[in-house]
């Protein structure tokens, strides 16, 4: 009896264990998207410290424990950073974790399930392979300013100098074409946008990632910032969206192919570059903006994920529906069925994420910290 009592407890505790660690990345995840966490999860992943689970509870018990709970935390909650209530979720989901690992001599990721990532790290990726499979819920979307890859455009922080005698001034801009992984100091390899194109060898520390805004370069998606007539008599009207071709070193006049108009060199000054949610291209994410529904009979729910394959003459689009339930596939869809979906709102191969909490492996020996970047496979 006393044996069938313990494994009883031991079950009960695998399951609670799961439980709170799915809500307690629920709410590293609402606030990692700038969300207000759930009430429900706050409550759950603060019972679950005393082994209690609010998923077993009846209707009365959630609601009074949920309102307990709030007094307590809703205010640190909406006045605490990003960084606070990340570190106290994932303390409470390692706590828990290793308590069961340390009582099953398995991971911490066993009750979890697992995605496929490659750690940016070059040890990390000795020690533990590549790919490893960690936790889906341990890791977040990062944004663009968290991380610096290949293809980044930076600018120097401070002027630098190399022994061959070349010089970068602050401020000038560069692309990162390669990272030497054998430097431990975290070194990039930088074509720099200056009169030399020269590419030299930069520190992290020296260099700062760009906002999209502030430069521009080929395949940019720009808009015209007022009404232009270029020297041909073409007017082109404000608001009108095109794309860098080339830029010209002899006036440093930008080829735009306009919409509607054709290739016509203009001005730095008279376009300005578009947001992401400005426009739409083949490979973007999208999500249904309402049920729909095709002719054959087949559906997607509202919220459904989808890619934009292909854009018809008639202005509608081939959109490949990521719905598992349904199988759609690749349906033709209006641009009012769908919105553009920001970059937080889906995973996507070759995201870069981040731990929102520590991780263990090969029964604690290797711990990998909270913030550790990685690759989503």
């Amino acid at each position: 009896m006393e044996f069938l009592l313990y494994a009883g407890v031991e079950l009960f505790q695998a399951y609670a264990l799961a439980n709170a660690t799915v809500r307690a990345a629920r709410i590293v995840d609402n606030v990692a998207n700038g969300e207000a966490p759930r009430l429900g999860d706050v409550a759950g992943v603060a019972l679950a410290l005393t082994g209690a689970d609010i998923d077993i509870l009846p209707d009365h018990a959630i609601n009074e424990a949920a309102h307990g709970v709030s007094n307590g935390t809703s205010e640190l909650i909406e006045k605490a950073p990003e960084a606070v209530v990340q570190e106290t979720a994932g303390a409470i989901v390692q706590k828990k974790a290793d308590a069961y690992s340390a009582r099953k001599g398995k991971n911490t990721f066993d009750v979890s399930p697992t995605v496929n990532v490659r750690f940016c790290d070059s040890d990390l990726k000795k020690k533990l392979g590549d790919p490893t499979r960690i936790p889906e819920e341990s890791i977040r979307k990062c944004r663009s300013s968290e991380f610096l890859q290949v293809g980044d455009v930076i600018r120097a922080k401070k002027d630098l100098k190399w022994d061959c005698g070349t010089r970068i001034n602050e401020g000038t801009f560069g692309e990162l074409k390669e990272r030497d992984e054998s430097n431990k100091d975290d070194l990039w390899l930088v074509r720099w946008w200056d009169d030399t194109s020269a590419k030299k060898y930069a520190y992290s520390r020296h260099i700062k990632k760009c906002k999209p805004s502030e430069f521009f370069r080929v395949g940019d998606r720009v808009q015209a910032k007022h009404d232009m007539t270029t020297t041909q008599g073409v007017r082109i009207s404000k608001g009108t969206f095109g794309k860098l071709k080339e830029r010209r070193a002899s006036d440093r006049k930008w080829l735009v192919d306009w919409v509607s108009v054709g290739n016509i060199h203009t001005k730095k000054k008279n376009i300005e570059k578009c947001t992401e949610s400005e426009y739409i291209v083949v490979g973007d994410i999208v999500k249904a903006t309402s049920r729909l529904k095709w002719k054959s009979g087949e559906t997607v729910e509202k919220g459904t994920l989808g890619k934009l394959k292909q854009k018809m003459e008639n202005g509608n689009w081939l959109v490949k529906w990521y719905d598992k339930k349904n199988k759609v596939g690749e349906k033709k869809a209006t641009k009012k069925d769908f919105s553009k979906c920001k970059p937080s709102e889906y995973f996507a191969k070759d995201d870069i994420m981040a731990l929102v909490h520590d991780l263990t492996f090969e029964n604690g020996k290797i711990r990998v910290p909270k913030g550790t970047l990685c690759t989503y496979l």
